[in-house]
């Protein structure tokens, strides 16, 4: 990242391309066609020139009668120094002070640095030099131009998108994304050359397009090409869209249970959709999120959660108890979703015990997508066995996606580990009525069961148990 006097000093820079450099810099209405001898009809940049010169913005220099732009030339850090000053309508500062050493009072444009100085838009480099006569390279410039001219943001999803193969990790990638989305900078051939000095003509072109919409390149499609990986299903009767990120943002439309949106980015509860053409926002927790390539449960906030604890040793039955079974469990699942590329909020990783409610809080304090309850059943029949899967429809939103996750990890547990199937039901335990994502609380088997506990105490079949619960979980995120 560039320190503030950087910035400041990259700043004055931005118009030295079009700039002029010493006493013998022309009056430009000295050639009233062909203003520049050596900026003839199909210069590529000719018009650009033409249209700030008209403005007395770049001047070019008198050479026998004669005024040259000198298209091709590296403008300096003096004349930029020059240039924005005038552009900011000021003159310079003739008896003004400075510390630089390469900088004297003879020097042609130190009155120009100074008064640059002194308007805050420019500095050194750190030390005690301006270095007058540098050139910028293309990926200062960005920096220069964006700064400068304030260009706004087109979305997080966006600036960091690799549009150039040698910008990826720069550290210009969103000054110089910026101008291109902008419609004012293009590489070539998939490179946008950062290191590369620009030309007195490249910047008179790139600065044309920043002042004039005429002069800018066909706008990149944001929407095609700000895409994600992810895909958002609506899983609401009807989902409020946004102008803004915000619950009172302006409504700018809804969409209906069963609709498909592109995800350009997710910040806490709300996900950037392309809307009539336009950005939106929506409230991702009425969204099943889907990744479309790779891991199905990549990026996805999971919450993992071991039930009882601490002082709630819940069922016990012969030397087993259900808190430290269920914890070994999810503990293994919470490896295998974060190897899976998950983000996975635990609930308790210790033998501590974590009220009902700070467990649902944990998961909106995380802006959790799922939550997933584990425990172990107990009866006073010892015949009861058999796993089961609940879910909540009497308060919870995402009760149809709750049912589907519930039936997946019921359909893996009985397989994978050999369990009595007793079904999917639907309840309203806490943790699931009280939480608005996606909420299942799995039963994995029956603890006061000799055949069931054997299994629920075993390390190999505690990794089924987590394996299996994984593979609901995949399945879920794959399903439509």
């Amino acid at each position: 990242m560039l320190g503030k006097r950087h910035v400041y000093c990259l700043l004055i820079v931005f118009l030295a391309f079009f700039s002029v450099t010493s006493s013998s810099w022309a009056n430009t209405e000295l050639k009233q066609e062909g203003r520049f001898v050596d900026v003839e009809d199909g210069h590529w940049a000719k018009n650009e020139i033409d249209f700030l010169a008209n403005k007395q913005i770049i001047h070019g220099y008198e050479v026998g009668g004669t005024v040259q732009f000198r298209p091709d030339q590296m403008v300096t850090r003096a004349e930029a120094a020059k240039m924005i000053v005038s552009a900011l309508g000021q003159t310079e500062w003739k008896n003004g002070t400075l510390s630089f050493q390469d900088v004297p009072a003879s020097h042609w444009a130190h009155g120009w640095i100074a008064r640059a100085v002194q308007l805050g838009i420019m500095g050194g480099d750190g030390t005690t030099t301006f270095r007058p006569n540098d050139s910028l390279s293309r990926a200062e410039m960005s920096v220069v131009l964006v700064n400068a001219f304030s260009l706004p943001s087109k979305g997080a999803a966006v600036e960091g998108a690799v549009v150039f193969k040698d910008t990826a990790g720069h550290w210009a990638l969103r000054h110089i994304n910026r101008l291109y989305y902008h419609g004012i900078a293009s590489g070539r051939d998939g490179q946008f050359f950062p290191k590369d000095d620009i030309s007195r003509a490249e910047f008179a072109t790139l600065l044309a397009r920043t002042l004039d919409d005429q002069f800018r390149l066909p706008l990149p499609d944001l929407i095609e090409q700000g895409k994600t990986n992810i895909q958002g299903t609506v899983t609401t009767s009807s989902l409020n869209v946004r102008q803004t990120p915000s619950a009172t943002g302006t409504l700018v439309g809804t969409l209906k249970r069963g609709q498909v949106v592109d995800v350009y980015d997710i910040n806490g509860y709300w996900a950037k959709i392309a809307y009539n053409g336009q950005f939106a926002y929506v409230h991702k927790t009425y969204l099943k999120l889907r990744n479309m390539a790779g891991s199905p449960v990549k990026g996805r906030i999971i919450v993992v959660d071991a039930g009882h604890g601490g002082k709630d040793s819940g069922a016990m039955s012969g030397g087993a108890n259900e808190k430290t079974t269920v914890l070994e469990v999810a503990k293994l699942l919470k490896e295998k979703l974060e190897k899976a590329g998950a983000t996975v909020v635990m609930t308790r990783e210790t033998d501590v015990y974590p009220t009902l409610q700070d467990r649902v809080d944990m998961a909106k304090d995380n802006y959790a997508e799922m939550f997933v309850s584990i425990h172990t059943n107990s009866a006073t029949n010892p015949s009861a066995k058999g796993a089961e899967v609940y879910y909540d429809s009497s308060t919870n939103p995402n009760a149809e996606e709750s049912k589907k996750l519930a039936q997946y990890i019921q359909e893996e547990i009985v397989r994978m580990a050999n369990m009595v199937d007793r079904g999917v039901k639907n309840s309203g335990l806490y943790v699931l009525r009280n939480n608005n994502v996606t909420s299942v609380l799995v039963e994995l088997g029956f603890i006061s069961n000799s055949e069931d506990r054997a299994k629920l105490t075993s390390a190999e079949y505690q990794n089924i148990y987590a394996e299996a619960i994984y593979q609901g979980i995949v399945k879920y995120y794959t399903s439509q």
